[in-house]
């Protein structure tokens, strides 16, 4: 029986102990993980690796998270995309989400929340889309 690849994942975030956190929680799943601490870092870890799923930072220094969502587009176009932060500014939350972002998870972290959104992230990403369109706003629970 062929064995199916752990999913790759793709951690950006400016506070390398977050990125340090996330990187080993999600390893513990069993994803295969890896992590930037700034916008150029995860542009080329994003060419090399072709994540499936990104965790992005909104408030990263220099290109912020809506910028960099925009670039890894372009990058990567089915790359899903879960919005890390502690700014719980509700128009970026809107932007990041009508830009692709599936859904917008507030630091500090539940972790198993944080589980579940990957693992739903990785399933159903895109049939996800069209009920954020269809209410406006995240289907899933944007944590707070």
């Amino acid at each position: 029986m062929l064995k199916t690849p752990p999913a790759r994942i793709l951690v950006i975030d400016d506070e390398p102990a977050v990125v340090d956190l996330l990187v080993t929680c999600l390893r513990e799943e069993g994803y295969t993980v890896s992590g930037a601490v700034t916008s150029d870092q995860g542009l080329k870890l994003a060419i090399l690796s072709r994540p499936e799923l990104v965790l992005l930072d909104i408030g990263l220094p220099g290109m912020n998270g809506i910028e960099l969502l925009k670039r890894l587009r372009s990058i990567t176009p089915t790359a899903k995309a879960i919005m890390v932060t502690g700014n719980t500014d509700p128009v970026l939350a809107r932007r990041a989400l009508e830009l692709g972002a599936l859904a917008y998870v507030d630091k500090p972290f539940d972790f198993d929340y944080l589980k579940r959104v990957v693992a739903m992230g990785l399933r159903e990403g895109t049939d996800h889309r069209a009920s954020t369109e269809a209410h406006g706003s995240s289907a899933w629970e944007v944590r707070r």
